[in-house]
């Protein structure tokens, strides 16, 4: 793999990203330093159609409510999130069309002879996207318009791939749309060094180089963290999972896979063949393998409490592939098998869990080549651990939920405690009576319930993978001493965890082993320090 190709490419392409999509924004009169009214019907000179008035007013919704001292990093956040929405899906696209996993088996980015010429274009009246309009497709052939013609099937392929991806290709919506750069075609644009810069063979090679290119896409973001370190700044959610992501090297994903999950089925069946297949395992000569119950295939659950892009998940969908074949269940059934039953994955970061279920999906294909077609598909399991704050007033008729003082903070702060929350029993009966009150209330006509059952439903789908145990726990933790921390994760840890709580892979070496079975395993990589200085002596 060409690895600086695909650097240099990443760090350029979100910058240019950031820069076309402000350029986007502008022609639409959103501004660094303010906007035009919603209700305006020209802006910079044009008149927008009810579509692109309608689109404006949902972005403009961003800024209900903000003061002018917040404006600029709102308006900041807007382009960065557009930007990435736009890296991810042409990455992804890029690497589906190559590997032949788009369901139409056409290119959408290049030509089949590797050029920047989208076969896609030349194939326009034939192509098979869901819905496209065959009219208007001839009219913009007709008007000679590959630009416009090329946007049309590229935001299609985009919706359609939504229906199989929902995770990766969440709806883009109208809004965002409209912050899609212009002239997506001419030479030297985004897609022309995507298509131009990184040697196709990269590509089939796997899908670990989705990981490396978000790992490449956040650095310069991770270089302004550190270097605000320095001057004493704090790391708040925003700066958090750019400061402690970091992609994990193949072979250290295989020891540590190799010697959990693979260690697991040695154990269970003595007879496996399997270490054949895992060179970095290391059997216990002098004591021997323990031989514990047989366990089928379908019954190991695994989880990456901080996952990023999926790299270990991805790994020990192979492995435990290898399990199900030797088996003896069918090629086709094992990629819904091992995404229904095995594994899951926890992250605060969305890109990066949207990039995880990405990962694991193209995985699945290796496995069955019509997996994305198929009605029973599961999708992966991957949990983004989102915030939830709610008010005093939305508070008031919920008291159980109310008197959940702890719950409540950890779910606000959801971005940054993460996998560390544990919840308990009372926590979900809290949880469970709003549920089922604020749906009464839903069902009766009451119009202000749904958003509020929305908030209940999102920390519930926060705290089930968080209450669970699981056979092997695998990870490279997130890195942070106590003094970069912002305040409140530095006072949550230290309440939380005492013994471990001055960084947070220590932190997440004790969180491990709660979250692993009686007989299971925890394995990951850890700084050295714990196991020699005194203040972790009581962790040890």
């Amino acid at each position: 793999m060409n690895d600086t190709a695909i650097k240099n490419f990443c760090i350029w392409a979100r910058r240019e990203l950031i820069a076309q999509v402000a350029i986007q924004a502008q022609r639409f009169g959103i501004r660094p330093d303010g906007y035009e009214p919603a209700t305006i019907d020209v802006v910079e000179g044009r008149l927008l159609n009810a579509q692109e008035k309608r689109q404006r007013a949902e972005l403009l919704e961003r800024f209900k409510g903000v003061s002018s001292e917040d404006y600029q990093a709102v308006y900041e956040k807007l382009i960065d999130e557009a930007a990435y929405i736009w890296f991810n899906r042409m990455i992804a696209i890029r690497y589906m069309e190559l590997n032949d996993r788009l369901p139409a088996h056409v290119r959408v980015l290049s030509a089949d002879d590797g050029s920047f010429r989208p076969q896609v274009i030349r194939e326009a009246l034939d192509v098979q996207i869901d819905g496209l309009d065959p009219e208007r497709i001839s009219a913009l052939i007709d008007r000679a318009d590959d630009e416009a013609l090329f946007r049309y099937l590229f935001l299609a392929q985009c919706q359609e791939l939504s229906a199989c991806l929902p995770d990766v290709f969440e709806p883009v919506g109208a809004a965002m749309e409209l912050l899609l750069p212009e002239q997506l075609l001419r030479s030297g644009s985004v897609i022309d060094h995507l298509v131009t810069d990184i040697p196709e063979a990269d590509w089939l090679n796997g899908v670990e180089i989705v990981g490396w290119m978000y790992q490449y896409y956040v650095s310069e973001r991770k270089d302004e963290v550190f270097a605000a370190f320095k001057k004493g700044a704090k790391a708040d959610a925003s700066a958090l999972a750019p400061a402690t992501q970091l992609f994990t090297p193949e072979w250290i994903v295989q020891y540590l896979t190799q010697n959990s999950l693979g260690r697991l089925w040695v154990q269970t069946h003595p007879q496996t063949q399997l270490p054949d297949e895992m060179p970095y395992y290391i059997p216990d000569e002098e004591a021997g393998e323990a031989t514990l119950d047989q366990i089928s295939p379908e019954d190991i659950s695994v989880i990456d409490p901080a996952c990023g892009s999926g790299h270990i998940l991805v790994y020990a969908f192979r492995l435990l592939a290898a399990m199900y074949e030797e088996a003896g269940y069918s090629r086709r059934d094992i990629p819904r098998l091992i995404l229904k039953n095995n594994l899951t994955g926890l992250e605060i970061d969305p890109r990066a869990a949207a990039l995880a279920s990405f990962a694991l999906s193209m995985t699945a294909c290796e496995w069955d080549s019509r997996f994305l077609r198929r009605e029973d598909k599961p999708n992966p399991n991957i949990v983004c651990l989102k915030p939830v704050d709610f008010s005093d007033g939305e508070l008031s008729d919920l008291p159980l939920l109310a008197a959940r003082k702890q719950l409540l903070d950890a779910m606000t702060h959801m971005d940054l405690c993460g996998s560390l929350f544990v919840p308990d029993v009372a926590d979900f009966a809290a949880l469970e009576s709003a549920e089922g009150e604020l749906a009464a209330r839903e069902a009766a006509g009451d119009v202000f319930a749904h958003g509020l059952l929305e908030k209940v439903q999102t920390m519930l789908n926060n705290c089930k993978p968080l209450a669970q145990t699981y056979d092997c726990v695998i990870a490279n933790p997130p890195y942070m001493g106590s003094k970069n921390m912002d305040k409140w994760l530095s006072d949550w840890t230290k309440k939380h965890y005492p013994d471990s709580y001055r960084d947070l892979c220590t932190c997440f070496i004790e969180r491990g082993f709660s979250l692993s079975k009686k007989d299971g395993y925890s394995a990951m990589i850890t700084m050295q320090s714990w196991m020699f200085l005194g203040s972790f002596e009581d962790l040890r």
